[in-house]
């Protein structure tokens, strides 16, 4: 009882601070024989203590599982998972008298937690603590024990100085998504691994020479399946633990996805040797300090920069040593031996490795240096280690007398055939008989070969009257799930699948399936062994327990899908959002099944019914908001995308075998492409504010997508009106960046680039299209190219190369260039670089050096055709597979130059194809463009030419393959070559099938100028860029599988080739100025074809035609003046027309204009007063005050001005007789009647900081006219720089001399991107970030504000200013092109920062998103 004694001290003196510096200093705890949950003797003697005088309560605590032990044993482990613990358990019986039993049983006697090491003792309970002398077995095993816990603390000691930075190990841990995990499989391991086995191994003279030798070398050891080789594998970490040898070691696990990959292999072994060697640990930090998301990269990004460029790169001093059990257990386990042989060839790396495959089934060439020793493990030496754990675990057995338990040991031993796993079972089939009969009969029926002790072990599971519901549903998860689950996940999936409650999930698997799977220190469900796996996947081989794979991972998708559609997974009900109340307590079951729920729909049948309609019913709830929100909030984004990905495969396939008809085919079909664009077009919005996806996303996606349709239609919820668009445009994603302009694309399988002119290089997932990264270039960049492994980025300048690691996000070389690089290409392995420069040199220069290799001018060696040498080229294309560059002359034909051969390869005519008439001019156009078929041995290239005609030319004949016309400027190929892409100058894309340019498809864009098209590296992608935006186009054309192509996951559809009828395109005319009605009943817009129009606000539609100025004079302003009814209108040719509008039973309609004035100058601002008596009509140069009358309006006065800047006149919010002017920093008043200065010629100075390149943009009365909010802007682009300034309105009087901003609101100076407007509570503005926000007059000047909704970026990516009001309805009224959007409700939404504060500005751009901790493998 001593222990459990000193269990209970040591937690006492972690809880109380006296006592804490005592508990510290305390690092290891040994326990001989410690009844940890008590013991099944006490019983007994509490009857006889029973019928004996005197109280001894503290019996009854040493009951099995009583409340005191279960008191210590449920706190003691919060406390003593950082100090050693060793456990000692007694293996003979004690005699008592009237029997003899084993006091403490070994299940008793040991804890079972990660850092507890277990040892057994030749000993009863009375005996565990006396020994004869220092030979004594027992001694020598608790003296080991003593000794090896001592020599550690030295070890510690030495160690613990890389673990001084504390904050540098958790960002290591961090970067790499490592924890103490390796630690963790290894004390699970070695506690398994029985005192002196494994002896034979450290005895073979061919490990003592790997050990010991000056030579690296690679150790493999082969043995059959469950013969000990992981327990081997932990007893030579041991080993050269002891020895103090420097060893990290990797224990592979197929059924466990975070540790069967080359990546968790190649992470673990570099955080493991971080922290043996300071320099290590520098350079591993800084490598993945350059690069934070390397844990994310493909193995072979990580071996180069961690391993060949970083850790193999540093001498040591001593020799390193890698442990490595069960490759066979690695995915793509051939790729890894080649890194293996090169580590042990760069470095003194000694690796030990165990697998089922002998070397030679992995043996390659190209490491002649590297030297292999191959074993195979014999079956005599694992019976070795057999027989010592069957003489610790023989005595639990039933038997008779000694002769017949040495009987039972030679015949188990004998049978075992070197298998370990055999002799676990059979022991256990042991223990649940009791006669000898009983015995003989197991040890003569039992079979030796495990996969017929498989089916012994799953027939008497099938005859157990009890449970077998239960072990076939703990089996089909534990086989089928993608990553092994906590028991308390476990215990929710359970209880979901079966339809019933359970009340232990260890003790249902130790009752139902015990022999099969188990549970590990981690709590995690495991099978026992990877051979279970396969023989239940074998599921012919048993009716009751085998297991379908289709089928049991459609059982675990409709168990994830039950869950999710559940009442945890319900959305909000309400509109007013915060982060704080979305995130509920769910239990643990969620991180799987909002997780990998698509991971399982991926393998179903695609035509079961019963996954279509779970499917549909959950793609139909609410439910699929909380999902998606899940998603966002604690996982990744490509989640998303990968579910979109698996629902279109599914779909695709079940199209194949069935109708795709229905309704929940149709549900589902939406919902394939809506989880894509919803990503793509609102990622951004979804990582800062998930929440958004419940009640801001639906209502701005199209009419007839799911989230729209499903989730939009609430009569209080925020209503998107007025717009036409039922379906998802063919744009993906658009991105915007208004101070940019974009000049270079480039495009890789996982990244997309775009360079600008402002210097900057900005890395986009082409997944997500999230930005990554951005590069600074020193120079505006002309032009980006991917390297063939995807690994590097070349940017050229005007007048530099640069080139970019995208692994560190580092520059590796940068190289001068003499001229303007008009094309690059990079060979094999991105071992060189190639440049096409616009002086007709070519330039080669080596990436590994960073050195110019070689240079040569493609025209210097032709006669009589000098012509060639002084004209700048002014396009070039590689192709690099046949190794030919193609140069563009303006005028002439096309020059192919032999890379290989450097030599002229040919020249094509635009008629003729090949010519021998070198330099011959065209006759009548020249080529503006080209592009090689990107596809492997095509041989084939696309010239656009000046008069429209695109010729394809076979560069294999010199023939002309093929002409139509397209009036291209620029040119793309696919990656695959089936493609072929052009841009013209009207901003119309067209699609064409690469070998007969027959046209595909059509995108007609009312954007001006494509600069550059882009495929995506998986071909079903177009990017373009074009001024500051670029759009990324996937039109269903793109997936052009072949018609036998069954294993096609992409589309549910048919995508045969769409041939395009060209007709001419209707033109819309484009709203161009908007007013509202101050009521909110209606509003008004202007249009290019000057036209003026009425809407109804309350659904968005329009109501009629008002009038119209000159056909094709665009409207430039509108304005309403609400007492007397008079619409003022004008146009870009400076008229100015006043109507009185009229209602009427049928509608309205509008009189006589009673002003027609063109004024003959650029009209900047037109303004009247209430009533509209009077008209300011204001320009560059003067102002003019009209009298308007019913029958004559004339002149009351013209102030001529010089050119005095930006300026803006509005009525004074609270004399409606004045007028106020402010020009840059002053302000004057005037009298409305008379255009008389009120103000001193000084005025009033506007104090505060105004720069001075802002001029006034807008004066914007609110808070019922106390407040007058202006907004200030840089003149020169249409999303440039603002500020916003709040005033008292009372400030401005004839008396005044200068203002001030009101303090409290003065937070908002630099928030704010479009003033909106003033419903007359609110002052509502466009944040810089997409949202719409408000403040009001209880803003307390603590920064808050609320922000309500957002608008779509590809609303915001206009060059054209913004054109944006608010009614006093507090509808939002936006104009999108030739349309026009109403947003009803939209500021009765808001959300509540994650700090508490409201709108805080700091939330707007740096949300934080809460934690969650869930397996690495499931992020």
């Amino acid at each position: 009882m001593g222990g459990l004694v000193i269990k209970r001290a040591y937690i006492l003196a972690q809880q109380k601070d006296e006592f804490t510096t005592t508990a510290r200093r305390i690092q290891a705890i040994f326990f001989l024989a410690t009844p940890h949950r008590g013991a099944d003797l006490a019983q007994l003697l509490t009857k006889i203590l029973n019928i004996t005088p005197g109280q001894r309560p503290f019996v009854t605590d040493l009951h099995r599982n009583s409340l005191a032990t279960q008191s210590i044993n449920d706190e003691f482990p919060h406390y003593s998972q950082h100090i050693q613990l060793f456990s000692f358990y007694e293996t003979l019986p004690t005699s008592y008298g009237v029997g003899k039993s084993l006091v403490v049983d070994k299940d008793l006697a040991t804890l079972n937690y990660a850092n507890e090491r277990t040892a057994y003792l030749e000993a009863n309970h009375r005996n565990v603590c006396k020994y004869a002398d220092q030979n004594d077995t027992n001694y020598k095993t608790v003296r080991n024990a003593l000794a090896s816990t001592v020599d550690s603390f030295r070890t510690r000691s030495t160690v613990s100085k890389l673990e001084l930075d504390r904050d540098q190990r958790r960002r290591l841990d961090s970067y790499l998504r490592i924890t103490d995990a390796p630690e963790d499989d290894f004390m699970d391991i070695d506690s398994l691994r029985m005192r002196g086995s494994c002896e034979w191994l450290l005895q073979r003279e061919s490990f003592l020479d790997w050990r010991d030798s000056a030579n690296t070398q690679l150790y493999w050891i082969s043995a059959k399946p469950a013969t000990g080789k992981t327990i081997a594998s932990g007893k030579v970490v041991s080993h050269l633990r002891d020895l103090n040898r420097d060893c990290a070691f990797y224990f592979f696990k197929h059924g466990d996805k975070s540790k069967s990959t080359i990546q968790s292999f190649l992470l673990s072994m570099a955080w493991q040797m971080a922290f043996m060697h300071k320099e290590l640990f520098r350079v591993v930090l800084e490598v993945c300090e350059k690069n934070d998301n390397l844990s994310q990269a493909d193995y072979r990004t990580i071996w180069r920069k961690l391993f060949l460029e970083g850790l193999l790169k540093i001498s040591l001093v001593r020799p390193q040593y890698w442990v490595i059990d069960g490759l066979d257990e690695c995915r793509n386990n051939s790729d890894m031996v080649p890194l293996l042989l090169k580590a042990t060839e760069s470095c003194a790396v000694r690796i030990h490795l165990t697998s089922r495959d002998r070397f030679e089934s992995h043996r390659q060439s190209g490491h002649p240096r590297a030297r292999v020793l191959s074993e195979i493990i014999a079956t005599q030496e694992t019976k070795s280690d057999i027989a010592l754990y069957l003489k610790a675990n023989i005595s639990h057995l039933p038997s008779v007398d000694q002769e017949d338990r040495q009987v039972m040991f030679d015949k188990i031993l004998a049978k075992s055939g070197g298998c370990f796993l055999w002799v676990k079972l059979i022991l256990q089939e042991l223990g649940r008989v009791h006669t000898s009969a009983e015995i003989r009969q197991v040890l003569e029926d039992v079979p030796s070969d495990m996969n017929e002790l498989y089916s012994r072990i799953l027939n008497s599971m099938s005859a157990a009257p009890y449970g077998k519901v239960l072990a076939k549903a703990i089996l089909t998860w534990t086989v089928c799930a993608a990553r092994p689950l906590t028991t308390e996940e476990l215990f929710h999936a359970l209880q979901i699948d079966i339809k019933d409650s359970i009340d232990s999930v260890e003790r249902s698997i130790a009752s139902s399936c015990g022999q099969l799977v188990y549970v590990d220190s981690h709590s995690r469900v495991q099978l026992i062994h990877q051979t279970a796996r396969d023989y239940l996947l074998q599921h012919d081989k048993h009716p009751d327990f085998g297991i379908d794979k289709r089928a049991g991972h459609k059982r675990l998708a409709l168990t994830c899908l039950q869950y999710l559609n559940g009442s945890e997974m319900r959305g909000p009900r309400h509109r007013k959002l915060s982060f704080t109340n979305l995130v509920k307590e769910r239990c643990p079951f969620v991180v799987y099944a909002s997780i990998l729920l698509f991971e399982h729909i991926s393998h179903v049948d695609a035509t079961d019914e019963e996954v279509l309609s779970a499917l549909a019913k959950f793609m139909g709830s609410s439910n699929v908001l909380s999902w998606i929100e899940y998603i966002a909030r604690f996982s990744d984004l490509t989640r998303l995308i990968q579910a979109g990905k698996v629902l279109r495969s599914f779909l695709h396939k079940r199209s194949k075998k069935l109708s795709p008809l229905g309704k929940e085919f149709a549900l589902l079909d939406s919902w394939a492409t809506d989880i894509l664009r919803l990503v793509t077009k609102f990622g951004r919005e979804l990582l800062s504010s998930p929440s958004s996806i419940f009640h801001l996303i639906p209502p701005f996606c199209p009419q007839e997508s799911a989230p729209r349709k499903n989730f939009a239609a609430s009569p209080r919820s925020i209503a998107v009106l007025g717009l036409s668009a039922t379906e998802w445009d063919d744009c993906a994603s658009t991105i915007f960046e208004p101070k940019e302009q974009f000049h270079a694309l480039a495009c890789s399988q996982i990244h997309f680039a775009i360079g600008t002119f402002a210097r900057n290089i900005v890395l986009y997932s082409a997944e997500t299209c999230q930005e990554i990264h951005r590069f600074r270039h020193c120079e505006p960049v002309r032009l980006l190219h991917f390297g063939q492994t995807e690994r590097l980025l070349a940017a050229a300048g005007a007048k530099t190369i640069r080139i970019w690691d995208l692994t560190t996000k580092q520059q590796l070389w940068d190289f001068k260039t003499p001229q303007l690089c008009m094309s690059l290409a990079t060979t094999e392995g991105d071992e060189l670089l190639l440049g096409a420069l616009k002086s007709n040199n070519l330039l080669v220069w080596d990436l590994k050096m960073g050195a110019l290799r070689d240079c040569a001018n493609w025209t210097e060696d032709f006669e009589g055709q000098r012509a060639h040498t002084f004209r700048r080229p002014i396009a070039a294309a590689f192709c690099m597979d046949s190794n030919l560059l193609a140069v563009v002359y303006r005028g002439q034909d096309i020059l192919l130059w032999d890379l290989e051969r450097d030599a002229l390869y040919d020249t094509y005519n635009k008629t003729a194809g090949a010519s021998p008439m070198l330099g011959k001019r065209a006759a009548d156009a020249g080529a503006i463009a080209l592009t090689f078929n990107r596809a492997s041995g095509a041989n084939l290239l696309a010239a656009a030419y000046s008069d429209g005609d695109l010729i394809l030319f076979d560069t294999s004949d010199g023939y002309v393959r093929a002409l139509t016309t397209a009036n291209a400027h620029t040119l793309a190929s696919s990656p695959d070559g089936r493609t072929l892409a052009s841009g013209d100058g009207s901003g119309k894309l067209q699609i064409f099938d690469f070998e007969t340019l027959k046209l595909l498809y059509c995108i007609q864009s009312t954007e001006y100028g494509i600069k550059e098209l882009q495929f995506s590296g998986d071909n079903l992608q177009i990017l373009d860029i074009r001024g500051s935006h670029c759009r990324v186009w996937d039109p269903v054309v793109l997936v052009r599988q072949d018609a036998e192509d069954e294993s096609s996951d992409v589309v549910s559809l048919s995508t045969a080739p769409q041939e395009v009828e060209m007709s001419a395109i209707e033109e819309t005319p484009l709203v161009t100025a908007l007013t509202c009605q101050e009521a909110g009943e209606m509003f008004f817009c202007g249009k290019e074809n000057g036209s003026v129009h009425m809407y109804e606000a309350k659904s968005g539609k329009h109501m009629q035609k008002l009038l119209s100025h000159a056909e094709g004079v665009s409207i430039t302003a509108l304005s309403l003046d609400e007492e007397s009814d008079a619409l003022c209108s004008t146009d870009s040719s400076s008229r100015v027309m006043v109507h009185r509008l009229v209602r009427q039973s049928q509608g309205w309609s509008v009189s006589e204009a009673v002003f027609d004035h063109r004024i003959g100058v650029s009209v900047n601002q037109v303004l009247s007063n209430g009533g509209c008596t009077r008209l300011l009509v204001s320009s560059a140069t003067s102002d003019t005050l009209w009298s308007i009358c019913a029958n004559k309006s004339e002149i009351i006065r013209t102030v001529q001005e010089e050119d005095r800047g930006a300026y803006r006149w509005t009525t004074h919010p609270l004399r409606k007789d004045q007028l106020l002017l402010i020009v840059g920093n002053v302000a004057h008043i005037y009298d409305w009647l008379t255009l008389s200065r009120l103000t001193s010629t000084e005025g009033i100075l506007l104090e505060g900081s105004i720069l001075p390149e802002l001029s006034v943009q807008s004066i914007t009365p609110c808070f019922g006219g106390s407040i007058m909010a202006t907004a200030f802007k840089e003149s020169i682009g249409a999303r440039a720089k603002s500020k916003l300034l709040l005033w008292n309105s009372s400030g401005f009087n004839v008396e005044a001399t200068s203002a001030v901003p009101v303090p409290k609101y003065q937070y908002l100076s630099d928030q704010v991107q479009v003033l909106i407007g003033s419903d007359g509570q609110k002052l509502v503005f466009l944040h810089s970030s997409g949202w719409v926000c408000s403040v009001d007059t209880q803003a307390t000047g603590m920064e808050h504000f609320l922000r309500h909704f957002f608008f779509p970026a590809d609303w915001l990516s206009t060059d054209s200013p913004l054109i944006i009001e608010i009614t006093r309805r507090s509808d939002i009224i936006f104009v999108k092109r030739d349309e026009i959007a109403v947003i009803k409700r939209g500021l009765e939404t808001s959300e509540r920062g994650l700090d508490g504060g409201i709108g805080k500005s700091s939330s707007l751009t740096d949300v934080r998103r809460p934690s969650l901790q869930v397996p690495a493998d499931s992020r």
